[in-house]
This record gives structure tokens, C-alpha cells and sequence, in this order.
């Protein structure tokens, strides 16, 4: 290679260099608002913090007292504590800051999520992402109608997206962007008889597609089985349990399914929101009625997790 084609190599890694450098500046994280902190001091562990950014802007770092902190990159307010704390000890010292809560970049996603709550970014997300880092989308949940809902001081919009089809579609279909402190609702599918999407009724055991389920304020037993898909080959209609609560007390019902058929009730059995329906499983009933007992209590102790995550669920949507 040439002289001057070793300049021009020479030349162009340079400016790569440069571009990757302005970059990364034009990226750096700016503190924001109920940013919570963590502040470490070099051969000094004893310095080392964990402090929340105010809403005036400031942290309280001892034995600094009120130190502003809005606006500024991590860079920048290690620099300005390292200057503070190398006076106080006296010694040239380095402080690391370091962001432990992305709070001031943070959404809400509530609704027929697994698990609904607050989550910050450094870097907000698409929908789809916020939506899978809330644990995904419950079995129900009406993806074709999410709700984003932006706060601009007093004003509030809704935007209604339609997830399923970028799910669908893929890359062609542009999802709204979302900005800090947006809310974000994924509703579930209303069943038969309801007028609204609203707190579900937990389905488990031998049906299709266990999961929460939408109801209105009462609904017929075997709408809500039928929601789940049905029961599954192995599915015991004779064993069918609910559970619900009388204060804090949980009553547990068993139901056979089959001979209400046979008997043709005339009411229907209804099932409220916050119950959980269990459908036991007939896979042992060859082998003795001891045996089946047996699998039901290992079917309902390997569900007794999701049950106890449900509950949860149901209890923070009816909240």
C-alpha cells in the first residue's frame, strides 16, 4: 500500500472513531426526576450511596448535603461529587455514578398483562417490547385494541394501537412511539353476555388455554369453560372446582359438570370476577379412585403458583 493510501486508511478510522464517539456523547443519559442513584467512591466504601433524585432536582448526598442533579449526564455528577468529596477527604479521589432506577424515563402498563406495574428504561422501547417486558399478554387480552394514554400536564389523549397486526404483519404496520409517563392499558376480550372487558375469572387445569378471562359482574360457568377453548381430552367435568372468597376466606366449590346435564338444571351456575376455576383431570381414573385423588392433589399443587399469580392479577385490575 501506498503512502497515501495508508494516509487516506488512516484518515477514514479517524472519522469513524469520531462519528462513534459523537454518537455515544449524543446518547449519554440525562438524569431525570425520581432517578434513583447509585454513587460509589473510590477506596472509600464506606462513601458509597443509594440516593433518589427530587422532584426540585437535587439529590441528598452526606456528607455533601443538597447537590443538583436534573439535567445532568452520570459524567458529569461523578465529576462534580468526586471535586466535592476529594476537598472533603482532603485527597484526590474518582466517584462513579451509576443509575440503579430509570424512573424519570418510566410507562404504566396495566390491564390483561402477567405482570402489571411501573418499568423504567434508559432508552423507552417500542410497544410491543414494554408490553413482553410486563411478562406478555395474557390469554384474552385484546391485542387489536391497546390503549396509550399520553399526560401533557393537565391534557390527556388516548391513542388506540393495534398490536396484534404489527404482531402479524411484522415491521410494515408503525406502532405509536411512547414517551415517559404514558400509560399503557391492554383490555381483554369481552365474553358473550358482557358489555365491557373487565377483572377476569382464572381458568386452569385441563382446559385449552388456561389464563384470565373478562367477565361482567356474574357469568354462566360453561361460557367462561367455552372462553378457555373447553376442557381437553384428559378434562374430569365431574371434578370441576371454584374457588372464591367470603372476606378473606377462600370457599372452594366442586362441581360435576356432568350430571348437571344430566339433570338439566334450570339456573345457571355463575361465576364472579376474582374466582378461579380449576377442571380436574380423568388420566388416572383406570387405575383406582386413590391413584386419581392423588394425581388431583399433585395437579392442583403444580397449578397452586399460577393460581396465587392470578389472584394477584385479578385483585390489582379490580384495584
Amino acid at each position: 500500500m501506498t503512502m497515501a493510501g495508508v494516509r487516506r486508511l488512516m484518515l477514514a478510522v479517524l472519522a469513524l472513531a469520531a462519528l462513534g464517539v459523537g454518537t455515544a456523547a449524543a446518547e449519554e443519559y440525562l438524569i431525570g426526576n425520581e432517578d434513583v442513584l447509585q454513587v460509589s467512591v473510590w477506596l472509600h466504601p464506606e462513601l458509597e450511596r443509594t440516593v433518589t433524585v427530587s422532584a426540585n432536582g437535587t439529590i441528598i448526598y452526606p456528607p455533601m448535603g443538597e447537590v443538583p442533579a436534573v439535567g445532568l449526564t452520570l459524567k458529569q455528577l461523578g465529576d462534580k461529587l468526586g471535586e466535592r468529596v476529594s476537598s472533603f477527604l482532603r485527597q484526590t479521589t474518582a466517584v462513579t455514578v451509576t443509575v440503579a432506577q430509570y424512573n424519570s424515563r418510566s410507562v404504566f402498563v396495566s390491564g390483561a398483562v402477567a405482570k402489571p406495574g411501573r418499568y423504567g428504561f434508559e432508552h423507552i422501547p417500542g410497544l410491543i417490547d414494554v408490553i413482553s417486558q410486563a411478562g406478555g399478554a395474557l390469554p384474552g387480552a385484546d391485542l387489536t385494541a391497546v390503549q396509550i394514554i399520553h399526560r401533557d400536564g393537565d391534557n390527556r389523549t388516548t391513542v388506540t394501537a393495534d398490536v396484534a397486526s404489527a404482531l402479524r404483519d411484522g415491521v410494515g404496520v408503525k406502532l405509536p412511539d411512547l414517551k415517559a409517563g404514558d400509560a399503557i392499558v391492554v383490555p381483554g376480550l369481552a365474553l358473550p353476555g358482557t358489555s365491557a372487558a373487565g377483572v377476569g375469572v382464572g381458568i386452569l387445569g385441563e382446559v385449552a388455554k388456561p389464563g384470565l378471562y373478562p367477565v361482567g359482574p356474574s357469568q354462566d360457568l360453561w361460557a367462561v369453560i367455552a372462553a378457555a377453548g373447553g376442557a381437553t381430552a384428559k378434562g374430569d367435568l365431574q371434578n370441576v372446582k371454584i374457588i372464591t372468597r367470603q372476606g378473606d376466606h377462600p370457599i372452594v366449590a366442586t362441581i360435576n359438570l356432568r350430571d348437571v346435564l344430566k339433570r338439566g338444571a334450570r339456573s345457571p351456575l355463575e361465576v364472579r370476577p376474582g374466582d378461579v376455576v380449576y377442571v380436574g383431570s380423568t388420566a388416572a381414573t383406570a387405575r383406582g379412585k386413590t391413584w386419581n385423588g392423588f394425581q388431583d392433589v399433585l395437579a392442583i399443587s403444580r397449578d397452586v403458583l399460577n393460581l396465587v399469580v392470578l389472584r394477584d392479577v385479578i385483585r390489582r385490575n379490580g384495584n
